[in-house]
């Protein structure tokens, strides 16, 4: 049975502990994303990190390349307006005590709340020296068109 996460949190899970620390820490992923702080952002990743989009599939060995590479997508995401991502949902589709898999869909929001994108995405957690981090993320832009925020102008 899968295990949803609401935007406001982690849930307790049927699937144990394993299932909350990885959550958790998919949270946190979310968490450094919106810091715009790209070093924190790659502390959330195991590598080799593996991102598969728009037909590709890209592959960063370390969190030095990774940090380097995504300065720039990061300045190319705020020249578009976005000022933070939220979870719409979060489902767990398959866990293991080492490994979890969760599909989400995620927002990119402006600062007024308006989206700006929807996204789907499976992404990959492992647990490995240690610590819970996203190993690889599938995703594609999910085509649904920007709303106006409830009450945005």
């Amino acid at each position: 049975m899968p295990s949803t996460v609401a935007s406001s949190g982690v849930v307790p899970s049927p699937h144990g502990p394993a299932v909350e620390s990885a959550l958790a820490a998919l949270n946190e992923f979310l968490a450094a994303l919106n810091s715009h702080d790209v070093r924190r952002w790659a502390e959330t990743l195991h590598y080799p990190h593996i991102r598969i989009h728009e037909g590709a599939v890209t592959v960063w060995g370390d969190a030095e390349t990774y940090v380097r590479e995504a300065e720039p997508e990061l300045a190319q995401l705020l020249a578009t307006g976005w000022v933070r991502s939220v979870w719409e949902s979060v489902t767990v589709v398959q866990a293991a005590p080492a490994q979890v898999h969760a599909q989400v869909r995620f927002l990119r929001l402006d600062q007024h709340g308006r989206r700006l994108g929807v996204f789907d995405s499976i992404y990959v957690l492992t647990h490995r020296d240690g610590r819970w981090g996203v190993l690889a993320r599938i995703g594609f832009d999910a085509g649904v068109t920007a709303v106006e925020a409830p009450g945005g102008d």
